[in-house]
């Protein structure tokens, strides 16, 4: 029935937004769910994106005190994030379902691994910032704007995993301290986010029933998450995006060479 249907997609959208308050990983509960309930690959992922991105303001708002401190590099990186994230959007919608529907068990594989490894990432990038570190290298090589703009790319066209890529990509880029990654890397991905939801609206490709559905439980789950954050230990949290994306893989994959 339509209302049981409704119910099941509210709380996944309360326990992705919980999940994303606490650790990340939303996006491997949304989308499993939307595919459920009939959309195909593409029209989950646009429906999940824009559903997800109202609590991403609220995730940037927590690092505010950091953001002036980051004003040059925002000013350097942030037209990157648009435009990457525009490009994969646009590149989502011109290649359609039946690409995405074929690639994306190998992004959520993809995505749960970068996900299991955070903490390597977080390790690596803590051994590389020393006591008596030089400032911060403010100058960007052509290099690291390419792979900023992969990264952008990647986040406007799936973006699960976005936050571990990001964490690294930035620390290849000179940045040392941990919060000041954390606020920039939560900002990007918003901003990533923000110009493919637009372009996602603007092409009519969402399905709104489903995606307010999403967006009124993710509301609640974002508030109960940032309560819960203090209390749960987020180790337990990453576990079981870690055990929803490695079964959603092997269901996806099993499908997908069922019909070959």
């Amino acid at each position: 029935m339509e209302w049981e249907k409704e119910l099941v997609v509210i709380a996944a959208g309360w326990i992705a937004g919980m999940m994303n308050a606490m650790a990340g990983g939303g996006t491997v509960v949304t989308f499993p769910v939307l595919l459920w309930v009939g959309l195909n690959g593409m029209q989950a992922n646009v429906t999940s994106t824009i559903a997800l991105f109202p609590g991403m303001p609220v995730g940037a708002w927590t690092f505010r005190k950091h953001i002036g401190e980051l004003s040059h590099w925002l000013r350097k990186l942030a037209p990157i994030a648009l435009l990457g994230g525009l490009a994969g959007g646009m590149l989502l919608l011109k290649t359609g379902s039946q690409v995405f529907d074929f690639v994306v068990p190998w992004l959520l594989l993809m995505a749960t691994l970068l996900f299991m490894s955070n903490g390597l990432v977080q390790r690596w990038v803590r051994s590389r910032r020393t006591e008596d570190a030089p400032e911060e290298a403010s100058e960007l090589k052509s290099w690291s704007v390419f792979m900023l703009a992969v990264v952008a790319v990647y986040g406007g066209y799936f973006g699960a995993g976005i936050g571990i890529m990001m964490l690294a990509t930035l620390s290849l880029l000179g940045l040392k301290d941990m919060n000041q990654m954390n606020a920039l890397k939560v900002v990007l991905a918003m901003l990533m986010n923000f110009s493919a939801v637009v372009y996602f609206i603007i092409k009519g490709e969402t399905n709104w029933h489903w995606a307010l559905c999403l967006m009124a439980g993710s509301i609640g789950g974002y508030w109960t998450g940032s309560h819960l954050a203090q209390r749960i230990p987020a180790v337990w949290v990453r576990g079981l995006v870690i055990l929803i994306g490695l079964g959603i893989c092997v269901q996806l994959f099993v499908k997908q060479w069922g019909h070959h």
